[in-house]
């Protein structure tokens, strides 16, 4: 599988000290298998990765890993943005939240959906070490 990017050295550094502590579980969700396998790998030396890409299965999977924080990457129709976020405000409990999203100007609806769910809002394209280093942001303020 060719993935879009390598771990750059700063995140390699880091995942030696992780591995004398216990991984947190990091739950990503994609419609796209291929960006959250990517995330998936790029992620899996730090942290205890549970990959889905269903959302219909995206309920059920919180519910029975209980991840520490999850890593959601929003779909591009404005209508599939919105059933996302009613899964996620539904499944919710005090899971820290990190959207990832095309920065595009969306209705107010959607804007308001998206602010209700999300702890942060990372924008594509990503960069790795913004997205592991809010991943350990938001789990030291937990």
């Amino acid at each position: 599988m060719h993935t879009p990017w390598s771990i750059p050295t700063s995140l390699k550094k880091q995942t030696r000290s992780v591995s004398d502590r216990e991984r947190q579980k990091v739950l990503v969700f994609s419609p796209d298998s291929d960006l959250a396998k990517s995330l998936s790998m790029l992620l899996e030396n730090q942290f205890e990765i549970i990959c889905e890409t269903k959302l219909e299965n995206l309920a059920k999977r919180i519910g029975a890993t209980l991840p520490a924080l999850m890593l959601i990457d929003l779909y591009a129709f404005p209508s599939d943005i919105l059933k996302e976020t009613q899964v996620i405000r539904g499944s919710r409990t005090n899971i820290p939240i990190i959207l990832l999203r095309a920065y595009r100007p969306l209705s107010e609806e959607v804007e308001s959906a998206i602010r209700d769910v999300a702890d942060l809002v990372l924008y594509k394209p990503l960069d790795v070490n913004s997205v592991a280093g809010a991943i350990y942001q938001l789990l030291e303020t937990r």
